[in-house]
């Protein structure tokens, strides 16, 4: 995981929640919530101006990932402010967003990477991007230099061809056409269709609880999500990105939402923190984690029980985050790295 995507992730996971690492036997210290407040909105900024420095010229982040990299990274500055397309950072974003618009075909994302082929990570988080971007467009005072007619119309594109690109098990696999599927993937189609369907996109609602109906299936006994449907993988990271996901059903599955929330606070986030196996993606994990626990406080607010373990969750994943942030703004490689050389992920 390089520099750039690290950054982008980290930064979107401290914007849903609104210290050094510790192991996953350690009880976690008391958290003063004031201080942490202050020192997260610190790290947000300084994580911004870092990616405002290390933009390309060509208005993309990364090197051989770069529309999923610069599709999160979009996404960092969309979330960071009621008027994201004021200023400096308005502009860096704007480049961000042009550099998708001018690298798609009729909606179509390119695959990239040497390794694993990317295109349903880089056409999930791409169309996603967008939509929020439209979305924006509607209630912002200042307004970005962009054709948002030109927008829309690439969202709707791009959405529409990951609903044609749905494999007969309701999941989405790694290539355009595949038949086979898996819960990253997916995950990624989900919440790209439900983006654009909250920002008027005609979306099939069919394709979206077939979506929905596979992660389900994917769920273990013991609250957790399996990689790929049957596979019996136990995947930590993988179960956080299906809370995150399944809390956007418009019928809150109660069973299989409070299981896997229950998993996850029993996992704890010093556990996501802690590498636990080969496959560890900490980053990927508290992402999809403050995601889905913010979503989970939502729609249980007022219950005393459900505010406390969330903003708990929240707080102890940011205590995390502060903790690892470097001098410079950016934070360091954890986890498992596809490629050394490139020192690039999926």
């Amino acid at each position: 995981m390089n520099a750039k995507w690290t950054l982008v992730v980290v930064v979107l996971a401290l914007a849903f929640a609104g210290s050094t690492t510790h192991g996953e036997e350690d009880t976690p210290k008391p958290i003063n919530r004031e201080a942490l407040t202050k020192d997260v909105a610190s790290a947000r900024q300084k994580g911004l101006d870092w990616l405002s420095k290390n933009q390309n010229a060509d208005g993309s982040w990364g090197n051989n990932y770069t529309v999923g990299i610069t599709s999160m990274s979009c996404l960092a500055f969309l979330s960071a402010s009621d008027e994201p397309f004021e200023g400096h950072r308005g502009r860096t974003l704007v480049r961000g967003l042009l550099f998708l618009l001018n690298n798609q075909k009729n909606g179509m994302f390119q695959t990239q990477g040497k390794g694993v082929s990317t295109w349903s990570h880089n056409q999930g988080f791409a169309t996603a991007a967008l939509a929020e971007a439209f979305g924006r467009c509607r209630v912002c005072k200042v307004q970005p230099d962009l054709d948002t007619d030109a927008l829309r119309d690439v969202t709707e594109k791009a959405a529409t061809l990951i609903v044609e690109n749905q494999a007969p098990t309701g999941g989405w696999g790694y290539r355009p056409g595949s038949q086979s599927d898996e819960g990253s993937t997916t995950v990624c189609a989900v919440q790209a269709l439900v983006s654009a369907g909250n920002y008027g996109i005609e979306i099939d609602s069919n394709t979206i609880e077939k979506g929905f109906e596979y992660l389900k299936k994917c769920q273990n006994v013991d609250g957790s999500f399996h990689y790929i449907q049957g596979d019996g993988m136990s995947m930590k990271g993988g179960t956080a990105a299906g809370v995150a996901t399944l809390a956007l059903m418009r019928k809150f599955d109660f069973q299989v939402m409070i299981n896997s929330y229950n998993f996850l606070l029993k996992f704890s986030p010093a556990a996501m923190s802690a590498p636990h196996t080969p496959w560890f993606f900490p980053y990927y994990g508290h992402y999809y984690g403050c995601m889905g626990m913010r979503l989970i406080g939502q729609e249980f607010q007022g219950d005393k029980k459900f505010d406390e373990d969330t903003s708990r969750y929240i707080a102890e994943t940011q205590r995390d985050f502060v903790g690892w942030q470097q001098d410079d703004g950016s934070w360091p490689n954890k986890g498992w790295v596809l490629n050394q050389e490139t020192g690039e992920t999926v």
